[in-house]
C-alpha cells in the first residue's frame, strides 16, 4: 500500500487473541491483515449503501439483520480453522 499510514489502534485482549489464533492457523496473514480486511470491508459495506453498518458506527447498536451477518462471518472463520 503505497499511499497507506502507520496508525496505533487498541483492541480488547480478547479480541486480539482471536486475532492472533486466526493468524496462526493461516487464516490470515496477520494482525494486520485482519484489520485492513475488516476495515475494507466495512468501508465498501458503507460505500454501497450498507445501512446496517453505518447505523452500527453511530450508535454502537448492532441490527438483528448486523448480527445474523456477523454470526455468518463467524462461521466462516470457524470453518476454516478447522
Amino acid at each position: 500500500m503505497a499511499d497507506a499510514e502507520q496508525i496505533v489502534i487498541t483492541l480488547s485482549a480478547p479480541e486480539l487473541e482471536t486475532i492472533r489464533e486466526l493468524v496462526a492457523d493461516g487464516t490470515v496473514h496477520s494482525v494486520a491483515d485482519f484489520v485492513q480486511r475488516a476495515v475494507g470491508a466495512l468501508l465498501s459495506d458503507v460505500e454501497a449503501g450498507g445501512e446496517m453498518s453505518a447505523e452500527a458506527l453511530e450508535t454502537g447498536e448492532v441490527s438483528d439483520e448486523l448480527a445474523q451477518a456477523l454470526d455468518e462471518i463467524t462461521t466462516l472463520f470457524q470453518r476454516n480453522r478447522g
